[in-house]
């Protein structure tokens, strides 16, 4: 791993020692990241690329649990509790990552830093959970839809899939696609193809949103 642009980004995340045992991997979209179920064998860093969280349910079906399109570290946890994979992770377009392989995990799990490092990374991530759920208990459909536009947008078009936003705040797949057919209907978006649309009028977007 000689990629000397990203390395002050990787030194929060893994101690200087375990740098240069970091392999640089590229997944596609569809590709499994991890799979529910499974032993994780490395440690798993997305660099860039989206990715969506699945869990799977005694009754068959799928819940997603969240959606990311920022680094984010993966394996932490089954690292530190000793478990198979809690979910999938499934890259939603090509995602590139580095990935330590857990060759020593009686090592690493000695090592006071990478212990500091990895325990921070799961504060983290427990301190964004808790904002997520107290953000879909405070806020309706319409203005996390609204807030989820203006996020994704790029020079006035996105994307969106209902089942997926559905899952991730918490509602029904009906619910959003009657809150998209307002929107429509007001003239605050147009759909220009399929998942496809534009915005037309930001600032009512902009009244409806917050900030997370």
């Amino acid at each position: 791993m000689r990629n000397h642009d990203i390395r002050p980004q990787l030194d929060q995340v893994f101690p200087p020692p375990y740098l240069d045992q970091l392999q640089k991997v590229t997944f596609q979209k569809n590709d499994y990241i991890c799979t529910q179920g499974k032993a994780i064998t490395e440690l798993t860093y997305i660099l860039s690329g989206k990715v969506k969280i699945v869990r799977s349910l005694f009754n068959g079906k799928e819940h997603i649990l969240e959606m990311l399109n920022q680094p984010q570290i993966f394996g932490d946890v089954e690292l530190m509790t000793n478990q198979p994979a809690g979910s999938s992770v499934i890259a939603l377009e090509e995602v590139q990552a580095v990935q330590l392989p857990l060759n020593n995990k009686e090592e690493l799990l000695k090592d006071p830093v990478f212990l500091y490092q990895i325990g921070h990374n799961l504060a983290m991530a427990l301190h964004k959970q808790g904002i997520t759920a107290s953000t879909n208990a405070s806020y309706s459909v319409k203005e996390r839809l609204a807030t989820h536009m203006l996020s994704i947008e790029e020079e006035g078009v996105f994307q969106l899939s209902p089942s997926i936003l559905a899952a991730s705040f918490g509602t029904s797949y009906r619910h959003v696609q009657r809150v998209i057919k307002q929107f429509i209907d007001q003239g605050i978006i147009e759909k220009e193809a399929f998942k496809t649309y534009r915005i037309l009028q930001r600032q009512t977007l902009e009244k409806l949103a917050f900030i997370d």
